[in-house]
């Protein structure tokens, strides 16, 4: 008898092993904010087939899970208020208290959206004075992942002393100024990681929308599924912590990211669309406001000072580009020598603005001076802005950081002097201007504000003349041009001003690369024309060879032409020459054995990663070993402005001949590249 009993109860518990308890995503939890105004959505898991019955407040619903137990309700749209109780009645009863209906914003980016309240300016003082309970706060843990997931550990916490520091400071401040205005509960989901690039954050979806990041597509798609190399690998970031909140309906994102991808510029502007982009696309709530801070200025070490603002004006290009989108300029509550500057209540203040105008139709100023035209009479330029009411400085001094230029002067600092909505500028030297730069500088701190105390941003307008020295070079007689490079749109994958690789219909016998740069608006442009015999036969193969070509060159090659106006480039014909093309990484290591290359100094006869495909700082150099020479180099060209460009041996460091390390795109204000062909 003993025996039958002990037989029941073990199939008993293995019965009851077999039936999984009904369970819901963590972001459904005590003390949690569902959006107001919007159907709820409240999806989990159970045994399949297992009827599920969903109460929130006065509404209920009840459903079957589908045959891989999954389930999902969508209960009518409630007005702000609370709390309420969501039950969740299956084989097991789930209860979450405390839930209150208000606004909820998604909160992401890097260490300036996670850097918390306790770390901030004041902060002893300000989370002491935090004891608003709806003010709500979720903080996704960080995990990067190969593949989409469901869920995350984490927990809704109501605001207090015991819990506010650790919030993030940017999104603390901006819910507390919405509570002030709104009188609603806040919610804020808080899916940041300090340290990344905007790359890992990127859904695949809007990788494949945007046609200059199809290589980075294709990497993710290669990757999909397997363990993440690195937190930095495209998507991973989006598939650990951001799916699982897909479905949670919320009223829109505000975004603090850039620094770890500062020195790319205008490729950036791409990146952001895509974000924005695959986001809106996967949570299928229409163009949701998207709310952005444009990083600070910072003394990035030795760095040119033109990276940076080349960078400010990417992030401000995705206002033009993607609707519904803001800008918060923060240009003025900078700490140049920390990267994370403690004052994060006027971010989250002009964060709130942009709300507060942009999505809630509150009467607000929500932007500082944004410029509008420049027209040029008499010597001077004058630029209108918009949002210029009050238009003055904040310590009542003659605007500063302004600079123009003439055809051949250069920039110099302008005189500026405020005339209404405009600022009137003029510089002794430039009687004829052309154009104009504001804040163009890592460290500016510019004192434009209007009414509102709101800052102008980095801007430039206006045009300088670009040089053509084609002409100067005979032996381009006869080429036809396959590629036409502007070389401030170097990234991962470069966008071509013009790409006739598919109209190359005849075989080719020579190849040929002019390389312009410019240092400065009135400096005298330096260029190299070097031909060569050809080396393929495929045209394709002649661009930069980015990771998606799957180009690969260490060789010789020979019939070398050269033409440069550059000190120390000794011209000719019939001379001998190596090419070093690759999107790896790689070492100054002598592998191939090049005759006088040193195997400790980047030079002529480096060694690439592997087979040198996989994308890393890449190299496209062309060299004449023979006279221990670099004719030209285009290296790292995904960091944009932070790419290595130089014709003739580097004299910058003393690692390296070849311009590796460089980091100097940003410094010229004309660079270009252009590929020829002579077809046969």
């Amino acid at each position: 008898m003993r025996i039958l009993v002990s037989v029941v109860a073990a199939l008993l518990t293995w019965a009851a092993s077999a039936h999984a308890d009904a369970r819901l995503p963590a972001v459904f939890g005590d003390h949690m904010v569902l959006q107001r105004d919007r159907p709820v959505r409240i999806w989990g898991w159970a045994d399949p087939g297992e009827t599920v019955r969903v109460t929130l407040g006065p509404h209920a619903s009840r459903v079957e899970a589908d045959t891989n137990g999954a389930w999902q309700v969508v209960l009518p749209a409630m007005k702000a208020g609370g709390p309420h109780r969501l039950t969740v009645r299956a084989r097991n009863t789930l209860r979450i208290d405390d839930v209150m209906v208000g606004e909820v914003w998604l909160c992401s980016g890097q260490s300036n959206m996670e850097w918390p309240l306790e770390r901030c300016a004041d902060a002893k003082a300000e989370i002491a004075a935090a004891r608003d309970s709806r003010i709500r706060h979720f903080k996704v843990p960080h995990r990067a992942s190969g593949t989409p997931l469901d869920d995350v550990d984490a927990t809704w916490e109501a605001c207090s002393p015991e819990t506010a520091g650790r919030f993030s400071g940017a999104a603390y401040f901006m819910a507390r100024a919405l509570r002030k205005e709104l009188r609603v509960p806040v919610g804020l989901l808080n899916v940041s990681w300090g340290g990344t690039r905007i790359e890992p954050w990127i859904a695949p979806e809007g990788l494949e929308a945007v046609p200059s990041l199809a290589a980075l597509a294709t990497r993710a798609r290669t990757a999909a599924g397997t363990e993440p190399r690195s937190r930095q690998q495209a998507t991973v970031l989006y598939n650990g912590m951001l799916h699982p909140l897909l479905r949670f309906p919320m009223r829109g994102a505000i975004w603090y990211q850039g620094e770890a991808n500062h020195a790319e510029g205008a490729s950036y502007t791409d990146k952001k669309e895509a974000l924005i982009g695959g986001w809106r696309a996967l949570w299928k709530q229409g163009d949701f406001p998207f709310y952005f801070v444009q990083i600070a200025p910072f003394r990035y070490g030795t760095e040119s000072p033109e990276v940076l603002p080349a960078f400010w004006e990417a992030q401000a290009a995705v206002l033009r580009r993607v609707p519904g989108t803001g800008m918060v300029v923060t240009n003025d509550i900078a700490t140049v020598t920390n990267i994370h500057p403690p004052n994060k209540q006027d971010v989250g203040d002009r964060l709130a603005r942009l709300a507060l105008r942009r999505t809630y139709d509150h009467d607000v100023e929500d932007s500082g001076p944004t410029y509008r035209d420049m027209q040029v009479t008499d010597g001077a330029v004058r630029v209108r802005f918009d949002h210029a009411q009050g238009l003055r400085t904040r310590d009542g001094k003659q605007p500063t950081h302004f600079e123009i230029a003439g055809a051949t002067t250069g920039f110099v600092p302008a005189d500026a002097r405020i005339v209404g909505d405009s600022v009137i500028l003029s510089a002794q030297g430039v009687p004829e201007p052309l154009a104009m730069r504001f804040a163009w500088h890592k460290e500016a701190e510019p004192n434009l504000v209007n009414a509102a105390g709101l800052p102008a941003g980095a801007f430039r307008a206006g045009s300088i003349p670009k040089p053509d020295l084609l002409g100067q070079v005979e032996d381009a007689r006869g080429y036809t041009l396959v590629y036409d490079l502007d070389l401030a749109n170097l990234g991962s994958s470069p966008r071509y001003d013009v790409d006739a690789a598919a109209r190359v219909d005849k075989p080719f016998d020579r190849v040929a690369y002019l390389l312009e740069l410019q240092s400065s608006a009135g400096g005298e442009p330096q260029y190299l024309w070097v031909s060569m015999d050809a080396f393929t036969r495929d045209a394709t193969r002649l661009r930069i060879p980015a990771a998606a070509t799957g180009t690969v060159f260490q060789q010789a090659v020979r019939g070398l032409t050269v033409r440069s106006n550059v000190e120390g480039i000794e011209a000719g014909t019939g001379l001998t020459g190596s090419l070093e093309f690759w999107a790896s990484n790689y070492g100054p290591q002598n592998s191939a054995g090049v005759a006088g290359a040193s195997p400790t100094i980047w030079d002529f006869g480096d060694q690439p990663a592997g087979d040198g495909t996989a994308e890393g700082y890449g190299s496209m150099q062309v060299h004449r070993p023979d006279a221990g020479q670099t004719l030209f180099a285009i290296n790292h060209w995904s960091a944009g402005t932070g790419a290595d460009l130089g014709i003739g041996n580097s004299s910058l460091d003393a690692r390296t001949r070849d311009w590796t390390f460089a980091r100097n795109a940003g410094s010229y204000v004309h660079k270009r590249l252009r590929v020829f062909v002579r077809m046969r």
